[in-house]
């Protein structure tokens, strides 16, 4: 007898937990507990919680002001649903696009290409072998080679090893 209450105790104590990062939980290691609870709708949300925090701001703005608006916080102000609200809770007509520039032109890269120089301005451009290069005063003159202003007459790469 002592020997199968040893037995059940030693089953018991070994059994396999899974712990979920997300929801913070434990429960028992098998095939059908795992499957319901990652198929659950509080595991699915804090999943998307979890990688909306890594999300640009202004990329959850535009993507949550595509759902329809929340009644429940457009009249009392307040949801008791937060962030799991698969409403919007963002004002309408509302322009996001702009509200990040590096945002939109990163998004929108054929602005970037059109006229990005016309020919007049490359034409007016100083070149080159005109500028000069001058230490700021009062700055040491006994700088580091990679802090020195470059020569008038430029490097010589004649001597670069090839790379690749």
């Amino acid at each position: 007898m002592k020997r199968l209450i040893a037995r059940f105790l030693k089953l018991i104590l070994m059994v396999k937990k899974y712990y979920c990062d997300y929801c913070d939980r434990s429960l028992t290691d098998n095939a059908e507990n795992r499957r319901k609870h990652l198929e659950g709708v509080q595991h699915q949300n804090n999943v998307k919680l979890h990688y909306d925090s890594y999300k640009d701001p202004v990329e959850l703005l535009i993507e949550n002001s595509r759902n329809p608006t929340c009644r429940k916080f457009k009249d009392d102000g307040y949801c008791p649903y937060g962030l799991s609200c698969k409403y919007s809770h963002v004002p309408k007509g509302i322009d996001f696009t702009f509200a990040d520039p590096h945002y939109y032109l990163a998004h929108n890269p054929h602005l970037l290409l059109p006229n990005r120089f016309t020919t007049q301005e490359v034409w007016n451009q100083p070149s080159v072998q005109n500028i000069k290069y001058k230490l700021p005063p009062g700055l040491p003159k006994n700088l580091p080679p990679s802090l020195r202003p470059p020569p008038p007459t430029g490097y010589d790469f004649s001597h670069a090893a090839q790379w690749g």
